[in-house]
């Protein structure tokens, strides 16, 4: 018994427009197959399709390192959306991070986490943001009123260490857990 597996990732246009498809089924001499018959996977965000595009915001040298992280998100397009509606923001931008054992010279960080930032502003980033997870921590101080951030952010919760003024994280997981995160930073971008 001779059993062929082929694996293609892809939208179905981009499929359907494959030279290369279409000869590895004329080679396999089963004729052209209907798209429903290729195995593609059903959860991941339309095919992957963010992968071919750059990251809005993000330098050129930090590109593929992000990429690498987002490949491990399920909800890699919706942390993606959350990066072009804050970078959209008027002076906003998304950096690498500078480690402790930064040397003069080096480039930044974009292993671990990404800094949303407000140029011009002295207070440093409004969120910090991490690519594999969706989490996104942001520059509010919710401690008191818990109940005031549920009341609008039911999936933020207030973070109990770390740096007093970066209290609030969200974690993007759908389009409402989007919404959540977009709200918040702005608030945040708002107030540094």
């Amino acid at each position: 018994m001779k059993v062929t597996f082929i694996q293609v990732e892809g939208t179905a246009d981009e499929l359907d427009a494959s030279e290369v498809g279409k000869q590895l089924i004329a080679a396999m001499g089963v004729g052209p197959a209907p798209v429903s018959r290729l195995t593609v996977e059903d959860d991941a965000p339309a095919n992957n399709s963010w992968q071919s595009l750059p990251i809005p915001g993000l330098a050129a040298e930090g590109q593929a390192e992000v990429k690498k992280l987002l490949t491990r998100n399920p909800a890699a397009e919706q942390f993606i959306s959350f990066l072009k509606r804050t970078t959209s923001w008027p002076n906003a931008t998304l950096h690498g991070v500078k480690r402790k054992t930064h040397q003069e010279g080096e480039p930044l960080d974009y292993s671990d986490y990404l800094r949303l930032r407000r140029q011009g502003s002295q207070l440093g980033g409004f969120a910090y943001v991490y690519a594999d997870t969706g989490v996104v921590n942001l520059r509010l101080n919710y401690d008191s009123d818990a109940g005031i951030l549920h009341s609008f952010a039911p999936d933020a919760y207030i973070v109990p260490k770390g740096h007093r003024a970066y209290r609030v994280s969200v974690q993007i997981t759908d389009e409402s857990t989007l919404r959540q995160a977009l709200e918040l930073a702005e608030m945040a971008y708002k107030l540094t």
